[in-house]
């Protein structure tokens, strides 16, 4: 007697892998179409995975005139795009440099003051382009 089961591809983070965190591994296979059983699994490890998976990948953060951050990708699907982009959607330049100016974190750094520093003259830079492109604009 010959029986059929209808089985669907999975992969997922390992279970222990921490949200947010690099995944420790990943787990790819086939399971029953319900998700009740699994048929076949194997272990991959997060560098074999990640590696295939960026490789020829050209990520780009950019900045909208908004201020809003905005992920971009060539050589990804647009699906894996929008899932790598729901946590940015609500990022933007203010936001990043209050994770920036986070206190636990300055702690871990060596010169926290020439970092800062470093920082705030890259800012004024750009501050002064942004009133440069706001007076052309308003003359046009």
């Amino acid at each position: 007697m010959k029986e059929s089961v209808a089985l669907s591809p999975f992969f997922e983070r390992a279970k222990g892998s921490l949200e947010g965190f690099p995944a420790e591994a990943y787990i790819a296979g086939l399971r029953e179409a319900d998700g009740t059983a699994v048929s076949v699994e194997i272990t991959l490890p997060s560098e074999l995975v990640e590696h295939a998976v960026l490789t020829d990948s050209r990520l780009n953060v950019s900045l909208s005139p908004n201020g809003r951050l905005a992920l971009y990708a060539e050589g990804v699907s647009d699906a894996v795009m929008e899932a790598a982009g729901r946590t940015m959607r609500q990022q933007t330049l203010e936001s990043l440099i209050q994770d920036c100016l986070n206190p636990d974190l300055l702690a871990g750094d060596d010169d926290a003051v020439r970092e800062l520093s470093a920082l705030r003259a890259q800012l004024v830079r750009a501050l002064a382009q942004v009133d440069g492109t706001l007076e052309r604009l308003k003359r046009q």
